[in-house]
């Protein structure tokens, strides 16, 4: 089980936000600026559609995350088309509570086409490291072939947003702890809701971040975990294992025990489950995690 989302741009066109909730679209993110375009002679762009997508997936309290469709092929350009993502995004910090993505791929893009694999990995490292730098959470968005031919996986110590098409849509192994989202076809379809659309399957690190913020530090259950020694860990264990299970339907949340998430995180260490087992508020962090990715 995962979390269920989409990625939008102009080519969606109109968008009927409440039908994207009803459908169970739990996040999106939404294509904000490119470098150069690919069919015509200009450079840096804003998305026809980002304002629009930001200010309405946030209306009807769907997270959002954001993208960037990178060309520079040299230092002084990626920091340019950084600097224009990260300031096209400003206004929305407050709704741009997910990813900063930079989609970097070289089918059909002549700007990186023939970059050797240590520059092409060297410029998405560049390019996220400026993005955390200003104060979000970076990741990219690759594919499987590029993974196996083109970049440097190893290299990237970002979250990966990996497209993996095909009949058989299971969690794809490349990324490994680091995936996710998982992109799974460019052409799905949602009930009640017009068109196709890029979906996606959200894992560990992005339903943690989703807790994180509707959460929130300040509260004193999730301030506790915040500040112990691996309160990290902790979190992204819980959200990858909550996310493979709190999709089912609970009929009373106020009967989750975090106990048995416990038992059934069986990858946890001792120290670890006896630390929040021993936790007065646990139960309450766990439901409080569990409605987050709900609601």
């Amino acid at each position: 089980m995962a979390l269920f989302g989409t990625d939008l741009s102009t080519y969606n066109g109109e968008v009927d936000f409440e039908a994207l909730k009803r459908a169970g679209v739990r996040f999106a993110i939404v294509k904000a600026t490119q470098g150069h375009s690919l069919t015509a002679n200009y450079y840096m762009f804003v998305d026809s559609k980002f304002k629009r997508n930001v200010e309405g997936l946030s209306r009807v309290g769907i997270p959002v995350g954001a993208y960037h469709f990178l060309t520079a092929s040299n230092s002084e350009e990626c920091d340019k088309e950084a600097d224009f993502f990260i300031k096209t995004c400003e206004p929305y910090r407050d709704k741009l509570t997910l990813y900063l993505a930079c989609d970097a791929e070289n089918y059909n893009n002549k700007y990186l086409l023939g970059l050797s694999r240590d520059k092409l990995t060297s410029l998405i490292d560049q390019f996220c490291r400026r993005v955390e730098d200003a104060g979000y959470h970076a990741c990219h968005y690759t594919n499987t072939d590029h993974i196996t031919s083109f970049i440097n996986l190893d290299k990237l110590d970002y979250p990966v947003w990996q497209a993996h098409y095909g009949s058989n849509v299971k969690r794809p192994a490349q990324a490994g702890d680091k995936l996710a989202i998982h992109q799974y076809t460019g052409s799905g379809t949602l009930p009640g809701v017009s068109g196709t659309f890029d979906l996606n399957f959200g894992y560990g690190p992005l339903a943690a971040l989703i807790v994180r913020d509707r959460c929130g530090y300040e509260d004193q259950t999730f301030d506790y975990i915040g500040r112990s020694d691996f309160g990290e860990e902790i979190l992204l264990r819980l959200a990858d294992k909550l996310v493979e299970r709190a999709l089912r339907p609970i009929r009373d949340p106020s009967t989750i025990k975090l106990a048995s998430l416990m038992r059934y995180c069986c990858g946890f260490n001792k120290e670890m489950s006896d630390y929040l087992l021993a936790y007065k508020y646990a139960d309450d962090l766990y439901r409080k995690m569990y409605l987050a990715l709900l609601n």
